[in-house]
Order: C-alpha cells, then structure tokens, then sequence
C-alpha cells in the first residue's frame, strides 16, 4: 500500500494519526533527510506538496492519502473520502480590500473553485492565478478581492481586509483511490477503520 502524506500544515498531524492508528510511520531522523519515499512495514510512505496528493490518489501513483477538501475540489478529484477529519479546519473566504468596488477582478491559488463560486452567483470578474501571499493582492491594489483560506484570521485583520462570504468550509479528509477500493477491500476496510478510530482519539 502506498500512502501520500501532505507536506507542510498538515504533515505532522497526519502521520500523528497513522501513527496512533497502529502504522509504522517514517521517524523524525527519516523526515529530517531529503528522501521523499520510505518504506515501513510494508507500507509506502510518499511526501508531495499538499496539492499533489489528490492527484497522485486519482491517478493512482497512491493508493490513499490525505488532502484538505480545497485542494480534493481544486484538482475535481473523485477518490473517495471516508473519514473526515477533526483538526486542520479553516473557511475559504472571499475576502475584500477596504472600501472595493464590486467584485470584477480576484487574486486566488484556487482557479477552479473561484470560477464555480462566481459562475453560482452570476458575476463575471477576471480570475488572477497566484501562488503565495494571496492577501498581498488586494493590500496592493493589484486586484479587489481575493479568495483564500483563512485560518485564524490575523493576516486579514493586519492588512485591514474585509471577510465577505464563506466560499467552502475546508476540512482535511482520508482519500482512497477508487482502483484500489475496488481490487484491495479487505485492505481498505482496515485502513479505514483503523483511522476512523485514531480521528476519534485525536479529536
């Protein structure tokens, strides 16, 4: 079985969750080298950029996973998500400079689920792509608004922006691949069951 585990927010809280759910996960002294693969137990452990794992698990390069719902949308991936979890939570926001005209330009790194909100609400406004720093965006005046996840809301709330509407509540969730449910059940029925019971523990 091969599991990818996201890098970055969640990693620590995700392998904590395999690792209480019985999994021999990769040590601190393994995750402190370069390596992005580890086998443990026969289990695969592969380390990607938090936007990768949906697409690893859909195209089947991973067996299961764990990605937050932003980046399962982002990427339209349809493994399936049995478990929810309970950390990590956020909102994604639409979120405007003080004072914006209405909404005809947004800075966001979710294209895709942007394009689908405003198409909801029948307003056209030119999409911006960016990587990082989103906020920065509307601080700027490069755009009016921008949509992004926000946490605990300080880095709205130092840059003066507005919160306007709740785009999506974002949660992380296990994914499992659909060609591996299919040909794997037994293994998938454990897997599941075993972290239903360690989200449980840890929330």
């Amino acid at each position: 079985m091969r599991i990818a585990i996201p890098k970055g927010r969640l990693q620590e809280r995700a392998l904590s969750v395999f690792a209480d759910a019985g999994y021999d996960i990769p040590s601190e002294s393994d995750l402190k080298t370069r390596k992005l693969v580890f086998d443990r137990g026969g289990i695969e452990w592969i380390f990607v950029k938090d936007g990768d794992v949906p697409v690893y698990v859909e195209h089947g390069a991973a067996d299961a996973g764990i990605a937050g719902l932003d980046q399962i949308l982002e990427h339209e991936c349809t493994a399936y998500q049995p478990v929810e979890f309970p950390f990590g939570h956020c909102r994604m926001m639409l979120i405007a400079a003080p004072g914006a005209p209405p909404l005809t330009k947004v800075a966001t790194k979710y294209p895709r689920i942007t394009r689908q909100f405003l198409g909801l609400r029948a307003v056209h406004a030119e999409i911006v792509p960016l990587s990082g720093s989103v906020e920065l965006a509307a601080v700027l005046n490069l755009t009016s608004h921008v949509v992004d996840l926000v946490e605990t809301g300080e880095t709205v709330r130092i840059h003066k922006l507005e919160m306007q509407e709740v785009v999506a509540e974002i949660s992380p969730r296990l994914i499992v691949g659909k060609n591996f449910y299919r040909t794997e059940p037994k293994m998938v029925r454990e897997l599941i069951a075993r972290i239903e019971e360690a989200a449980k523990v840890s929330s």
